[in-house]
């Protein structure tokens, strides 16, 4: 039976405006792995009264992508062009499509950035396909209380998207796709994550030790998983541990992105910008 991980990568150290964040992907060496185009991973201790256009990222447009952030601390502030103003706390997900073009802000909540405490949260970005790119946009949440959340073998498992051994995700997706955090406090417990055979993705580590099909990995590393003969990937919890799992079938369509747009042409890029300047995306003030 053959195994799935084929290598492991330390995530990058990046400033994005001040804040420093861990950057799995992309990597020098790794642009993208199958619809998954971005990794970061945020955590930081905010010292309270502060403002909340202090924090977080101001307005800014997307266009064909899904940008989707889970909570594991504190608390984000999501306000889109579509009028959209929602808190999700931790445990939830803010999923959005862009689609044809949206303009939004994330931030703490005015609750956090007033008392302070600690936020911790992971932005990734899902590839939209071209037949959807110009869809409507929308927003998603997904609150802890509505995530599917079980046991297995001392692992706990938190489906963001997709289905597992006949649990289901609401959010709803253009792509065939298993996401979900997973966590264990139990060392030595195994757990086997089912996985067609032609799907790809990665295994995000945000603080522990675990082992992946007998490979090593440790907090802000990333295991590439690749296809292969195996249903599933093996995970031995080696003492706490935290995961993040992006797993879906490959996009085999051209990828041309710049900044907040991903499209499949350049041509489609110079008309993202121009759209975006001429208000066709909407605005959001305030």
């Amino acid at each position: 039976m053959s195994k799935r991980i084929e290598r492991i990568i330390d995530a990058q150290s990046v400033n994005m405006g001040g804040n420093m964040i861990k950057q799995p992907l992309p990597h020098p060496s790794l642009e993208r792995v199958g619809p998954f185009l971005l990794i970061h991973h945020w955590r930081d201790l905010l010292p309270g009264k502060q403002e909340t256009n202090e924090l977080g990222v101001g307005p800014h447009p997307h266009r064909g992508f899904s940008p989707v952030t889970c909570i594991y601390s504190g608390s984000l502030r999501h306000r889109d062009s579509l009028g959209t103003d929602h808190i999700v706390h931790a445990g939830g997900t803010q999923w959005m499509d862009s689609g044809a073009g949206i303009v939004h802000s994330e931030r703490p909540s005015d609750e956090l950035a007033e008392h302070g405490g600690l936020l911790e949260i992971i932005q990734f970005w899902i590839n939209t396909p071209k037949s959807h790119k110009m869809d409507a946009p929308r927003y998603q949440p997904l609150p802890k209380k509505a995530t599917p959340e079980w046991e297995e073998n001392g692992w706990r498992i938190r489906l963001v998207q997709g289905e597992w051994n006949g649990r289901h995700s609401p959010i709803e997706a253009h792509h065939p796709m298993r996401i979900a955090n997973l966590s264990c406090e139990k060392s030595g417990a195994i757990m086997h994550v089912p996985l067609p055979q032609d799907w790809v993705g990665v295994l995000y580590i945000l603080s522990g030790n675990a082992s992946f099909d007998g490979q090593a990995v440790t907090g802000h590393q990333m295991a590439l998983v690749s296809p292969g003969d195996s249903h599933e990937i093996k995970l031995v919890c080696n003492d706490a541990v935290r995961v993040l799992l992006l797993t879906g079938a490959e996009l085999h369509e051209p990828v041309f992105s710049q900044g907040p747009f991903v499209m499949n042409t350049f041509p489609e890029i110079q008309q993202a910008i121009l759209d975006y300047h001429d208000g066709k995306m909407g605005r959001l003030t305030g």
